[in-house]
């Protein structure tokens, strides 16, 4: 049975929406505006366009706030309760959707207690952006759609607009007004709005503000004696080091979960980092972050051993959404029919001329360090740069010190590299995988069989390939038993891998007969899909960009 009680705030925030749109509405919709006539028509005329401007000025505040109170936020409900009862009358449907709000948020106070998110000394900016865009669109509003009320001479567009701007900076509006009394209140209310924008970001940059957690030098240098000494360790652990990630404990510091926070959404990547007995206690504490702020809680990537720990501790639900593909260093081999068009690609590529050798970065000069840098930018040839669970947020960073590189050239020029973050001891894990346009489509192979005969020989026994989405999907839709249901969502992901690269992905990994491990999501309710999964498209960049791009790590 649903607990009701617990979806309160999420109810009350719609309503809140609710409210502020009739509060809009009041101004633009004739039943609405014809009652709010008939209203005004008791109360001074001075009063009437100010009252109108005020409901689309507080209209607007109260569905920024809904967001915040769906959220569990107190301030927001502080906030909503504020400018609720300071929102002058303006109709009496609207003064009675108002007042029921205020008794339902006082009334069920208790269920807002959520912090207010960590923030940054760049809230103010954004705050100024968002207020003095209100404040001008209210007052353009009280001018120009009670114009007829206020103005004589009938001004034009371009003139009110001018008027709003002059007496948004305290000057004279220019502007003829049907009485004294209407201009003085008229230059009074946009002045205010003015002031007002430029009080309220300079409150938020003054108080005091919790900054956003951000993981610190030393953190990342625990993280990494963590992951050293752990034979089991996820392949993606060191991307959990991303400058981009935050990080909470157990509490003696030997077991931690790094995580972003996307829209409301406490994202964790991979498995937990340290002592598997410690996962739960680390668990524990990431649920409990994600309580305080009222964050919807989920996991990105986790493997199956994770996986069970995470859905048996916290209870949430998971689905496979990929695999990554892994290759054993000592079972490998291009030889055999299986492997022919690998082999046929590496030996192809290196009769064109080219050649591959693989390194520490650390080992490489300063002039091929520099070359490589503006290579990975150049590289990308405008797209974003794509990644969060498993992929670095930096490039050649000398605290990395074992990250590995493995460099295509031809006549002493470089033409790709594939780089590496180490896999605890034992393995490899790639990051990215970058080419320059027009080489021969071979150097990708080239490179990722030097890569494991080169491992093979630093006694890497692992070597993580990339992320390859929906692999299960595509292997069922190959055989001869596949349904009409699993053949159409094969043929969607494929039309989408257009962009995304989907299929490309999976065949690519294939080539090289890789061990296949599944990845997965983990969400608390079946709810919360749509909101986990447009956060983790935001962390991953798939939002931001369609363009399509070479082989690299998803």
């Amino acid at each position: 049975m649903i607990n009701i009680k617990n979806k309160i705030p999420q109810i009350l925030g719609n309503f809140a929406y609710l409210v502020g749109i009739l509060m809009i509405s009041a101004i633009f919709l004739p039943p609405l505006r014809q009652e709010a006539d008939y209203f005004f028509s008791f109360i001074p005329s001075a009063i009437r366009g100010t009252a109108a401007a005020s409901s689309l000025f507080f209209g607007i505040l109260i569905i920024t706030l809904a967001k915040g109170l769906k959220r569990r936020k107190k301030r927001a409900r502080n906030l909503a309760i504020f400018v609720l009862m300071l929102n002058p009358i303006s109709s009496v449907t609207i003064s009675v959707v108002e007042i029921i709000l205020v008794i339902l948020l006082i009334t069920f106070r208790k269920e807002f207690y959520a912090k207010s998110d960590p923030s940054t000394k760049w809230r103010p900016l954004i705050a100024f952006i968002q207020v003095i865009t209100i404040s001008l669109i209210s007052s353009f509003i009280l001018l120009y759609l009670r114009k007829d009320n206020l103005l004589l001479n009938d001004p034009s567009f371009s003139k009110i607009i001018n008027g709003v701007l002059r007496g948004f900076i305290g000057l004279d509006t220019n502007l003829e007004f049907k009485s004294t009394h209407l201009e003085e209140f008229a230059s009074f209310f946009i002045g205010s709005l003015g002031f007002f924008s430029i009080v309220l970001p300079l409150i938020l940059f003054f108080r005091r503000v919790k900054p956003l957690e951000v993981m610190t030098e030393e953190d990342r240098e625990i993280l990494r004696k963590l992951y050293n000494h752990d034979e089991f360790q996820d392949s993606v652990a060191y991307f959990a080091t991303r400058n981009d990630k935050s990080v909470v404990w157990s509490k003696n510091k030997k077991a931690a979960i790094a995580y972003r926070v996307v829209d409301g959404v406490m994202l964790a990547s991979g498995d937990p980092i340290g002592e598997y007995s410690l996962w739960p206690e680390a668990m524990s504490e990431f649920l409990n972050k994600a309580k305080e702020y009222a964050w919807t809680p989920a996991v990105m990537g986790t493997t199956e051993r994770g996986g069970e720990v995470w859905v048996k501790e916290t209870k949430m639900l998971a689905f496979d959404y990929g695999d990554e593909a892994i290759i054993d260093v000592k079972s490998f081999t291009i030889e055999g029919k299986i492997m022919g068009n690998v082999r046929h690609m590496v030996n192809r590529t290196k009769r064109d001329g080219y050649s591959a050798t693989t390194c520490k970065w650390i080992e490489l000069n300063d002039s091929d360090k520099k070359q490589l840098i503006s290579f990975a930018n150049d590289w990308r040839y405008g797209a974003t740069e794509r990644g969060f669970t498993m992929s670095m947020d930096r490039f050649g960073d000398e605290k990395d010190d074992e990250t590995i590189i493995t460099i295509a050239r031809k006549d002493n020029e470089i033409k790709g590299f594939i780089y590496f973050m180490p896999w605890a001891s034992f393995g490899w894990s790639l990051d990215r995988m970058q080419r320059e346009r027009g080489v021969d489509p071979g150097i990708n192979e080239l490179m990722i069989v030097t890569t494991v005969e080169e491992a093979r020989q630093r006694g890497i026994t692992k070597v993580s390939l990339n992320f390859a989405a929906f692999r299960s999907l595509f292997e069922r839709a190959d055989k001869l038993s596949a349904g009409p249901i699993v053949r159409f969502l094969r043929n969607l992901i494929r039309f989408a891998s257009n962009w995304f690269q989907v299929e490309s992905l999976f065949r690519f990994n294939a080539k090289f007969q890789p061990e296949w491990q599944t990845r997965y999501v983990l969400y608390p309710t079946a709810a919360d899909i749509p909101r986990v999964g447009w956060a983790a498209l935001k962390a991953e960049q798939f939002v931001k960009g369609f363009k399509s791009r070479g082989v690299s790590r998803s």
